[in-house]
């Protein structure tokens, strides 16, 4: 492995890690102010982006980097190291959320609602990774994107979607948010609800691919049109 890998994928850990202590100990610490987890999340996405950016492209969510692979701007192979990072990242970051927390804390574990279907997570889990995707290929991968505002807009975009699926499952779009909560849950005796973790994997995914997709083809045809 090259060092300038390495660095990227050292970015993604430390990321990914941020993102989910933060979000996580919000969780824990305030679990019944929506908002201000929402909040932590997005503010503490910004914190990353701007911190790592420039290395790794700051993705610190399988969703995005598959995205980005499957519209061609991150080769396939760079894809498994990446996810790797970032649910290193996720473990990392919930095993020090719960260092400083206690153990007996949910660590924010990512879970259905009681009455929710399978067809409402996914719908909700897709919907709001749709959110983000557009936010981060809007504002950090689009030329004409105002870079200033990058860490902020895909922050606020990720609290947004927060707010609005939080109560459904969670509102995750992120793999490594759940898987991170998850495996540490079940090292320390806690309830982890495996049978809801594919809608986790599968879900953001989808939205994030359909966002991507649409994005691209929708700037596309507009700059054909500007050029015709």
């Amino acid at each position: 492995m090259d060092h300038s890998h390495a660095r990227k994928l050292a970015a993604e850990l430390a990321g990914t890690t941020i993102l989910c202590l933060f979000g996580i100990s919000a969780a824990v610490a305030v679990s019944d102010s929506l908002l201000t987890v929402a909040l932590a999340h997005g503010l503490a996405l910004m914190v990353g982006i701007y911190a790592f950016g420039a290395v790794s492209g700051a993705h610190f969510n399988p969703t995005v980097t598959v995205a980005l692979a499957v519209t061609g701007r991150l080769p396939w192979r760079e894809v498994p190291g990446y996810v790797l990072a970032q649910l290193a990242g996720g473990v990392l970051g919930a095993y020090l959320a719960q260092v400083i927390h206690g153990p007996g804390t949910s660590l924010g574990a990512t879970s259905f609602a009681p009455g929710v279907s399978v067809t409402q997570a996914f719908v909700a889990e897709a919907l709001g990774a749709f959110l983000l995707v557009t936010a981060v290929f809007a504002l950090a991968v689009s030329p004409s994107a105002p870079r200033h505002v990058t860490g902020l807009g895909i922050g606020l975009a990720l609290a947004t979607q927060i707010v609005a699926f939080g109560p459904v499952a969670g509102a995750s779009v992120n793999l490594a948010r759940t898987f991170g909560p998850d495996v540490v849950l079940a090292f320390t005796g806690g309830p982890v609800a495996w049978g809801q973790l594919p809608v986790y994997l599968i879900a953001p995914v989808f939205g994030g691919i359909l966002a991507a997709g649409l994005f691209s083809a929708v700037t596309s045809s507009a700059r054909r049109t500007a050029n015709v």
